[in-house]
């Protein structure tokens, strides 16, 4: 039996509510959140899918976590019980000063002292690319993350080019590629010997602790996991701790946040 709470997280730079639900299995909760700018199925087309026990992708992963979160609550301990949390890049040009490593969207206003995470959504032309990385502090730039559509030969030549690091976003390659950025709320930890920086999925802070829960099996130096800051507050995101540039886990069994799902008014879904 699945139920779901249908949720709006309000962006703090304004803009439409992003719209998402969190499911409940059995003992387990997990985050369903789609982003159908990146290819997912709008939220209804994921719960009606779900109701008739067929999955997508981002649904397959919600009910694996789910599934993992369940045993840990069944158990009565939380699933971050003897491991930590790594620290996190912040997502902006603003960073408080306890974080040394920012991720930027954009070029148009580059923060000092910290290192830096560029993200450009492979919206740019390989000669785009070029010509922007001439302009950046290169001693700087930890890495790019999708500086452009994906393809080995081009990714291997613009790292030859350019001196900086590549980053790949949700897929797995080899060539021209030294990060894997990778969102357990849309796919399987992969296998694999590069670096990988685990992310949430700018999701609710359900989701995000349960990206958080991966990136404590596969720690990095920095990952990808402060996305509430994006947000405006709730009662979920009001719940956060933090140390410094380090989520703390929420109090609890599971993934945690047990008080604030208790009282939430579930609907039946299958």
């Amino acid at each position: 039996m699945i139920w779901f709470y249908e949720y709006a997280l309000i962006p703090k730079t304004g803009g439409l509510p992003c719209r998402g639900a969190l499911i409940r299995v059995d003992a387990g909760f997990a985050d369903i959140h789609p982003w159908p700018e990146l290819g997912d199925q709008p939220l209804e087309t994921q719960l009606a899918l779900l109701a008739r026990g067929a999955e997508t992708p981002l649904s397959r992963r919600s009910l694996e976590i789910a599934r993992i979160d369940g045993a840990a609550r069944e158990r009565g301990v939380s699933l971050f019980e003897g491991l930590t949390i790594p620290a996190s890049h912040w997502p902006g040009p603003d960073p408080p000063p306890e974080f040394d490593t920012v991720k930027l969207k954009s070029i148009e206003q580059i923060p000092p002292r910290v290192r830096l995470r560029f993200d450009f959504n492979a919206r740019l032309t390989p000669e785009q690319f070029l010509m922007i990385a001439e302009g950046l502090p290169g001693e700087r730039v930890d890495f790019v993350e999708d500086p452009c559509p994906y393809d080995g030969g081009t990714w291997s030549a613009l790292r030859d080019a350019t001196g900086m690091r590549l980053a790949l976003d949700r897929f797995v390659a080899d060539e021209g590629v030294d990060v894997l950025v990778v969102k357990p709320a849309i796919q399987e930890i992969p296998e694999t010997e590069k670096e990988m920086v685990i992310t949430s999925y700018m999701d609710h802070p359900l989701g995000q602790f349960g990206a958080a829960y991966f990136a404590s099996m596969h720690p990095a130096p920095r990952c990808g996991l402060f996305t509430h800051v994006l947000y405006q507050p709730d009662e979920f995101i009001e719940a956060i701790r933090t140390d410094g540039a380090r989520l703390l886990p929420p109090e609890g069994t599971g993934i945690g946040f047990d008080d604030q799902l208790a009282h939430l008014p579930w609907k039946r879904l299958s």
